[in-house]
């Protein structure tokens, strides 16, 4: 076409697209394609796991488990069913390949075992324990708060810890699989595909930008911090002293 003068020229006298319009379109359509892969990949991760499962007759072991039961001299009396309830909302289950719930770790080239941190019950957030977990007046009883500083949020809050911790005992168990998820080959197959494409570095940089991602900058925290000074009231902010002294007397003279 020539110099880019004789191009902008012939694009208006012949009223035909410019090049910004034409490059605007083609990522537009890349855009439109990017979301609309991501969500083909989830709608298949959807369909993937509604398939449902299949029972395993016999069932197999992988592991074990090790969670609190109730003693015997608790699980007898008359109040049993009263302090299972309260486990059942309290209680932590984990998981390990070996009996002694010891964690495998390297160093210097041998494999060494070390004993994983202490095992216990729940120490229940106050939102949770008002909110989520629905104890009753009886139940909330045997809880008492326990002030704590949380230092991502940088806030003093409350937890509930259980009263009665010696009712409860701990106890490891060979971790049973009875029902395995079904699969199926072609959709998981189809899914990998999606997801190897969007993982490559440009598709999914711009769908987290489209999607809202990847928005701080030091230069929008600094505006908001300004704009938060320029706005927030004080009638003392930038005056000065003689100002102030003057309608402090004036305030006295009127009393």
């Amino acid at each position: 076409m020539g110099n880019f003068a004789n191009e902008q020229e012939l694009i208006v006298q012949n009223n035909l697209p410019s090049r910004r319009w034409k490059t605007r379109r083609i990522r537009t359509a890349r855009d439109k394609e990017i979301l609309w892969l991501n969500k083909e990949y989830r709608r298949v991760e959807c369909q993937i796991r509604d398939l449902g499962y299949e029972y395993l007759n016999p069932p197999i072991q992988r592991g074990y488990k090790r969670l609190f039961v109730l003693t015997e001299e608790t699980k007898y009396s008359k109040c049993a069913d009263f302090y299972q309830t309260i486990l059942d909302k309290i209680n932590t289950v984990w998981y390990s390949p070996h009996k002694t719930f010891k964690q495998k770790k390297r160093r210097i080239g041998k494999w060494k075992f070390r004993i994983r941190n202490e095992q216990t019950l729940q120490e229940i957030d106050s939102y949770v324990f008002d909110k989520v977990k629905n104890f009753t007046e009886e139940e909330r009883k045997y809880f008492y708060p326990v002030e704590y500083y949380h230092y991502p949020s940088k806030l003093h809050k409350i937890k509930y810890i259980f009263i009665e911790q010696w009712r409860f005992v701990l106890q490891t168990k060979p971790h049973m699989i009875t029902k395995v998820q079904i699969k199926d080959s072609e959709l998981e197959q189809y899914r990998d595909e999606l997801g190897d494409y969007l993982d490559k570095h440009k598709n999914r940089g711009r769908l987290i930008k489209l999607q809202g991602g990847n928005t701080y900058s030091w230069k929008k925290v600094i505006n908001e911090q300004e704009d938060r000074k320029k706005y927030s009231y004080n009638s003392l902010r930038n005056a000065p002293l003689h100002q102030i002294t003057e309608e402090y007397f004036y305030e006295e003279k009127e009393l």
